[in-house]
């Protein structure tokens, strides 16, 4: 029985060490899209935040029951019921759906991006281009390390779950925005992306091995436990 009760400090004290510890911060607003509409994003259509009927290429849609996600789409020309004067798309150059990013990280915080996407359309020859990238407010596109180029660009129909840790560079600074954008083509055929799960938690970096001081008096606390079980089980 004593030398189960060792064991068993031994496995807590271990758990302990190995486990990571996450804390998690709301640097996305409405990222799971569950409000039902685009609060703590912004619309843009040929870089016209304000552009009058830019809602048109924008949507909230139900993938399932329940479950709301971000619609963006360029040159669907035709639904039906439409005619000339309401064909449902309005973009010439880009819709862009983005929001301002908290970038908030204390020491040893890494921030992980995460969400969840679909690029699909109306089928062969499409020509309208999905990007997503962090921006800085000058025009310029960035990756998840600071240079210029995409975090996801892809080049086919498709969809995944995407997660990536930013460069250390980005904690806590501003005017940064995260950027889903859909371009559009001229072949005549419709693309839309479909956005959930947009998180952009603050994660404990484990990274490196070296215990912080509260771990290292757990330790020490836990090692002297050890000990005086180890010669009470002795001297018995």
């Amino acid at each position: 029985m004593k030398h189960y009760k060792i064991k068993s400090m031994a496995l807590l004290i271990s758990s302990m060490l190995i486990t990571p510890i996450t804390a998690q911060a709301a640097n996305i607003t409405n990222g799971d899209f569950q409000s039902n509409d685009f609060t703590g994003w912004t619309q843009d259509v040929d870089g016209f935040p304000l552009h009058p009927g830019s809602f048109n290429d924008f949507s909230i849609v139900q993938p399932t029951a329940g479950n709301y996600a971000a619609r963006i789409e360029a040159d669907y020309w035709s639904t039906p019921g439409d005619t000339l004067s309401t064909a449902q798309d309005e973009v010439f150059f880009a819709n862009t759906l983005y929001q301002g990013l908290d970038l908030t990280a204390s020491a040893g915080q890494d921030l992980v991006l995460s969400f969840d996407w679909v690029f699909s359309g109306e089928g062969a020859g499409f020509d309208e281009n999905f990007i997503v990238a962090l921006g800085d407010g000058s025009g310029n596109y960035y990756g998840a390390d600071g240079n210029l180029g995409f975090l996801l660009n892809p080049l086919d129909y498709g969809s995944g779950a995407y997660s990536i840790m930013l460069d250390s560079s980005f904690a806590n600074a501003i005017g940064w925005t995260l950027e889903f954008q859909m371009n559009a083509g001229f072949d005549g055929f419709g693309s839309n992306a479909v956005i959930d799960n947009v998180s952009l938690p603050a994660v404990t970096n484990t990274s490196n091995n070296v215990p912080e001081p509260a771990v290292l008096c757990l330790m020490g606390l836990g090692l002297i436990g050890l000990t005086q079980m180890q010669r009470k089980n002795k001297a018995s």
